[in-house]
């Protein structure tokens, strides 16, 4: 078995990135305007950033999620909202560098998927784990928040959720359902081309990988194996409280979520996405890619299927030469000056 077929998750890259030196010269730093009153604060604890979540009973089980804006958002119809959704096996977390300054222009919104950080993470029940119903427990936020128009940005796995959101958001006109304004696309799932994608059966091989996430001991033992294929690049360091944020929730039961994702890569699968991808042509908003070029396993290989379903053009594509898998890690606030900049037109 190549344990390469793993290094899509990112735990392992995390926790092998963990320093407790100093951050490396001309690394983003979290410099900006002072934080408005009410809005999220970033630390490094994942204590403090569970502390600042709610939560909201979906049909699948508690959803937990931060939702943070300018003063006014909730008030004021032309705030736009930005939806922030997270790969495997991340959470909210992942974001955090990335929300203070994005709060003070929009109403931002990030969710723990169901298995994932806060969110309930309940034995596996068929299908509850899969995209499609994952984005169902949103559409039940945001209906429960009352939010019809957003913005979604979306990383890694969530981009199958975002996909179900944006199929639906195509082929629905009733006037009162929920509608996707533009998207912002970060390293994620596209297509089986350039999809370095985990090749795993149901059964006891991909169960006993899965619960090994859960595990610390084991955790490290397949980390030293897979570090030297994938992960941040060299100049970024997380410091042993960042790596627990990402380090906690495996520990409190994601397993069961992790083996949903595992073993769902079959010919079925892909011939979904491969419709999906190709009725993107039809949305009406606008798309940013932004995309870091040494991540391995989620390659740029997958960009002209994008570009090519989307009709996008060049300028809408940023390729990072020297960045990986975890852009929202490595470079958060140029990410940050992308997003405002585009979805400022």
């Amino acid at each position: 078995m190549n344990i390469k077929t793993f290094s899509l998750l990112g735990i392992l890259i995390f926790l092998a990135a963990c320093s407790t030196g100093p951050k490396p010269a001309g690394q983003d730093s979290l410099g900006g305007a002072e934080p408005l009153a009410d809005s999220y604060l970033l630390s490094d604890d994942y204590g403090n950033h569970r502390a600042q979540q709610s939560y909201f009973a979906s049909s699948g089980g508690q959803i937990a999620y931060l939702d943070y804006g300018p003063d006014k958002a909730r008030k004021k119809s032309n705030t736009q909202v930005l939806v922030m959704i997270h790969g495997v096996p991340s959470s909210s977390w992942m974001y955090r560098k990335m929300i203070p300054e994005l709060q003070m222009h929009y109403r931002v919104i990030a969710v723990d998927l169901l298995g994932y950080g806060s969110s309930d993470k309940p034995d596996t029940v068929e299908d509850s784990y899969s995209a499609q119903q994952q984005a169902v427990y949103i559409e039940e936020l945001l209906q429960d928040l009352k939010i019809k128009n957003y913005n979604i940005l979306f990383h890694d796995m969530g981009g199958l959720v975002a996909w179900e959101l944006l199929a639906k958001d195509i082929n629905t006109h009733l006037a009162d359902s929920q509608s996707i304004d533009n998207t912002i696309v970060l390293n994620t799932i596209i297509a089986k081309t350039g999809f370095e994608h985990p090749k795993m059966k149901k059964g006891m091989v991909a169960r006993a990988m899965a619960d090994a996430y859960s595990n610390e001991l084991s955790s490290f033992a397949i980390i030293d194996k897979t570090f030297k294929n994938m992960g941040l690049t060299a100049s970024t360091k997380l410091s042993e409280n960042e790596c627990m944020g990402y380090v906690t929730p495996m520990k409190e039961g994601a397993n069961n979520a992790l083996y949903e994702f595992f073993t769902q890569f079959d010919d079925d699968f892909f011939a979904r996405l491969d419709r999906q991808i190709s009725g993107m042509e039809n949305f009406k908003g606008n798309t940013l890619v932004l995309w870091g070029a040494k991540d391995t396993v989620l390659t740029v290989d997958q960009l002209p299927v994008l570009k090519q379903a989307m009709q996008l053009s060049d300028d809408s594509i940023h390729i990072f030469p020297n960045n990986a898998h975890f852009l929202a890690e490595e470079i958060p606030l140029t990410l940050n000056q992308y997003i405002i900049n585009f979805l400022r037109l």
